[in-house]
């Protein structure tokens, strides 16, 4: 069973109609306007990527007299920009353009991936698109300025501007990417990026781009992004909530930036279609970036239902407190507590849910009063008999901090991507617990739960021993870059699904910082699940970085999650 709650671009791909986009009048020859030349020519002794050939063309404008550098613009996938009936028509919206005033003078070049003739006469050639355009890193930006563009300076004796504002690079899909790619390592050229539908995902790595532009100094470069709600969602990611989150992270930084959505899929004709205003914004005179101010959101008054609240009717289970000395974590201790309900017998294994921060879990006056909310559904029989450990992270010192969140062991043990906190799990507090217990050691009788850092430690701990733990609560999880953790998304689209359910809770207005936008990196997560066909809900909400929405539905996901335990009873 898979439930998604408003998940904006799952359910726009499915019921939004493509627009019908098309070149528009400045995409169309006009009376009395000088046309620039355009040169076709071949690439055949690349010394960045050996043994490729390639084609290319260089547009030179009517205007250009050689006195005055003239802008520069460089095209991957050059073909399809450079022909007179493709879905952008450059030379044409140049010359319209060039010839309005409404851009500086340009000079264009339209550069083809290479290929690899087949080693066999007649045998098919091998494209080197991919390694080209999706790896993230300076060659292929080091091949255009520093090996093709002397030459095509030389040989067409160009005067170019010196100035990076106005060098642009543009392309589309992996060529939006690769044009990225090329202002991230070479900004001191490259001072422009115009991506359309660009390829921000794992194809070759570039789902990093959201987690560098945040945590790297800012570059000088302008970029302007298009999407379209309709495109694609595959095994690489999904390319619309990859391009949000690439512009979430340009806006966090203060970039000078422009995303523009449409209603198509994965094709030049939006792109195309916006291409004379494109233009326009990319070459418009620099201004400072102003940020815009948001609006206070207002957040709904999650109350907690009567599943929340102690029923005298229901037998109350037993809470006890202990201290434990780590091996694995060496040098820390922690507090954790053992929740045993009234209907526990020894002579039956219990199951068992282990709660990270447990401190946050227990309060019956908290926000997610958990004891209680086992109370109440043992009793209805609404989920299984259950003892609940609820564990705070590890501290290093003699005392523990006065607020529990800020045990010093807490980021390292929760937000690393290892096995290392399953293991604490299965080799220390579970056999500790056992010796005055009688728990359950299958998977489907095991749940895990944690929220920020602890929700994606719970995940982390499934993950890694999906046939120990196989249900997971993560409230506002931190799948974001504290540590890497930005990283699931990609590995569960290209990893067989895991026996494991997952119910997710975000909310809206969760936290946008160095490490990541909480929100999107939660939407990507759901995305992900959804493509890999794991069992899974996702319950968006409009709160912000605390537990009251994940409490309000703390009933709500141990029903979800325990509903087949429960079935085979």
């Amino acid at each position: 069973m898979t439930v998604i709650t408003v998940l904006p671009f799952l359910a726009s791909a499915v019921f939004v109609m493509a627009a019908d986009y098309r070149p528009g009048p400045e995409a169309q020859r006009g009376d009395g306007v000088p046309q620039g030349k355009v040169t076709e020519h071949s690439w055949n002794e690349c010394k960045a990527f050996p043994g490729t050939i390639r084609s290319y063309w260089v547009y030179v404008p009517a205007q250009y007299d050689g006195r005055k550098p003239a802008n520069l613009m460089v095209f991957q996938d050059g073909g399809g920009f450079v022909r007179d009936k493709g879905h952008t028509r450059v030379p044409i919206v140049f010359d319209n353009l060039i010839h309005k005033g409404d851009m500086p003078v340009t000079v264009g070049l339209f550069v083809n991936p290479g290929s690899i003739p087949g080693s066999e006469p007649g045998s098919q050639s091998r494209r080197n698109r991919a390694y080209e355009y999706d790896t993230v890193s300076a060659d292929y930006a080091n091949f255009i300025i520093d090996e093709l563009l002397p030459t095509v300076v030389k040989e067409h004796k160009l005067k170019l501007t010196e100035d990076s504002a106005g060098r642009v690079i543009c392309g589309n899909s992996s060529g939006g990417i690769a044009a990225f790619t090329a202002a991230w390592y070479r900004s001191e050229f490259f001072g422009c990026v115009v991506s359309h539908i660009g390829s921000f995902t794992n194809i070759r790595g570039g789902y990093v781009y959201p987690a560098l532009i945040r945590k790297s100094e800012n570059k000088n470069i302008r970029v302007f992004l298009q999407e379209g709600r309709r495109d694609l969602d595959n095994l690489h990611g999904s390319w619309p909530l990859s391009n949000k989150e690439v512009a979430s992270a340009l806006a966090y930084k203060g970039y000078d930036y422009r995303i523009v959505w449409g209603e198509d899929g994965h094709g030049g004709r939006h792109g195309g279609a916006i291409f004379p205003d494109t233009v326009r914004w990319i070459f418009r005179p620099k201004a400072e970036v102003v940020p815009k101010k948001t609006p206070q959101p207002k957040i709904p008054d999650y109350k907690l239902t009567a599943d929340s609240m102690p029923n005298p009717r229901h037998p109350r289970g037993k809470v006890t407190k202990h201290i434990h000395q780590s091996k694995i974590f060496a040098g820390t201790k922690r507090e954790y507590f053992v929740y045993v309900p009234a209907q526990y017998d020894a002579a039956k294994p219990a199951c068992v849910m282990v709660f990270q921060d447990g401190h946050a879990y227990l309060k019956e006056d908290g926000e997610v009063r958990a004891s209680v909310v086992f109370d109440n559904l043992i009793a209805k029989g609404e989920m299984p008999v259950t003892i609940g450990i609820f564990i705070n992270p590890g501290h290093r010192g003699k005392e523990f901090p006065e607020s529990r969140w800020k045990a010093n062991n807490r980021s390292y043990e929760y937000d690393s991507l290892s096995d290392e906190y399953a293991r604490f799990l299965l080799e220390e507090i579970l056999p500790e617990v056992e010796q005055d217990y009688n728990l359950s050691k299958k998977a489907s009788d095991r749940a895990i739960c944690g929220a920020s850092s602890g929700g994606i430690c719970a995940f982390t701990v499934a993950w890694e021993r999906p046939h120990e733990f196989s249900k997971v609560y993560s409230m506002i999880g931190s799948f974001t870059n504290i540590r890497g953790g930005h990283v699931y998304p990609s590995w569960i689209r290209k990893t067989s699904p895991k026996p494991v359910k997952v119910f997710l809770e975000d909310g809206r207005n969760d936290l946008d910082n160095d490490h990541g936008n909480w929100p999107l990196a939660n939407e990507q997560m759901a995305s992900a699940f959804a493509f890999a066909s794991w069992d899974f809900k996702f319950v968006y909400g409009e709160g912000k970085h605390n537990l009251k929405h994940g409490g309000v539905l703390l009933p709500e996901a141990l029903r979800w999650l325990w509903a087949d335990h429960l079935k085979k009873k």
